[in-house]
């Protein structure tokens, strides 16, 4: 039996490695759409890079000590990549053009495209901060005292589009590979009557299903190693691959791609044709890959809807795989999403097993 078991995993890893289709959307599409949402995107959470340029700044005090007070504030500043340019350098990212008043009587102007990028409207109100508490202070009044601000979360790690893509995409692969890969699979061989062949032979329904997720589990494998290692080593995103949180990472990896495969048997269970699992797949993957937090970030959506798509099981495992993979942090703290995995991936496995068919009766 265990030789029969082998020839089922060595099958359909041949199979892979013969597919071209298979080998481009497991190993190079996603590559190439995590570079795409960097290019996109970025790697920090600022709102991206913006120029600012003084032009003809005066040589009085208060216009000196006003242009430090700009740069100080700039450089602080956690949303805008803001850096001071020469006006005759050659244009690469949005500029914002200071021309400082000579004393606090006059008017200081800040030119920007109103239309242009967030970063630049956002570096334009930064500045008049920033020329608010510097003409208070020239004037005698303490205005660095008037606010402060103070971190809530100072052990919280600053969110990184970089990391949140990578995690994304890998949960987005396994999708990918577990989903429609595996239906389309299962239901070729159907509806091609491939499966009177193993009829015939000493497999049973668990044992194939077994054969098919541990084949495909190596494919996942292979699709995160190196998704992971260009997100590393080609994009410079921080993420402990060889560190202790990487490596307690590796088990909340494997049961994802568990539970992602399970679920993917369990749909082309009975699927009668390719048709209805394309329908299928097309009907449970978009939504999982929209509401799963996996490329776009629901931070902006209502409380009660972040709330509802807490259930999702690609949710969970996206909390999961962030948190210990990028924050460091603990298994307990993720109790809850690892045990719901661990649930689904038992139930979908169950009913999989159960429901699966070699014929269409």
């Amino acid at each position: 039996m265990n030789n029969v078991f082998a020839i089922l995993v060595r099958n359909e890893l041949l199979g892979f490695v013969r597919s071209r289709s298979s080998l481009f959307w497991t190993l190079v599409f996603p590559v190439f759409l995590l570079s795409v949402m960097l290019f996109a995107f970025g790697r920090s959470s600022s709102l991206g890079p913006v120029d600012i340029v003084f032009d003809a700044t005066p040589a009085t005090p208060f216009a000196q000590a006003c242009r430090a007070a700009v740069q100080q504030g700039l450089e602080h500043s956690e949303t805008v990549q803001a850096k001071v340019v020469d006006g005759a350098a050659k244009a690469t990212n949005d500029r914002v053009v200071v021309r400082l008043a000579a004393d606090a009587r006059g008017t200081t102007r800040v030119a920007y495209d109103f239309n242009g990028s967030l970063g630049a409207r956002a570096a334009s109100r930064l500045i008049e901060m920033a020329l608010t508490r510097c003409a208070a202070e020239q004037q005698g009044i303490a205005a660095g005292n008037l606010v402060r601000f103070d971190n809530t979360a100072p052990t919280r790690r600053p969110f990184d589009y970089g990391a949140f893509f990578a995690t994304g995409i890998l949960i987005m692969s396994f999708m990918a590979i577990g989903l429609n890969s595996t239906v389309a699979a299962i239901a070729t061989l159907r509806e091609r009557n491939t499966f009177k062949l193993y009829v015939c032979f000493p497999v049973s329904r668990l044992m194939f299903v077994g054969a098919l997720i541990v084949a495909r589990m190596v494919m996942m494998a292979l699709s995160a190693a190196i998704l992971l290692m260009v997100a590393r080593f080609a994009f410079g995103i921080a993420l402990p691959l060889w560190s202790p949180s990487g490596l307690r990472a590796l088990p909340v990896v494997l049961l994802g791609a568990a539970m992602i495969l399970s679920f993917g048997v369990l749909l082309a269970s009975r699927a009668r044709s390719l048709a209805a699992a394309e329908l299928a797949c097309n009907v449970t993957y978009y939504p999982l890959l929209f509401f799963s937090d996996l490329t776009i970030p629901m931070n902006g959506a209502p409380a009660w809807l972040r709330d509802a798509l807490k259930v999702i099981p690609t949710n969970q495992f996206a909390v999961a795989l962030r948190g210990v993979l990028v924050d460091g942090a603990p298994y307990p703290q993720f109790a809850l999403q690892l045990t719901a995995m661990c649930a689904c991936t038992a139930v979908f496995l169950l009913l999989a097993a159960r429901a699966f068919r070699w014929h269409y009766a």
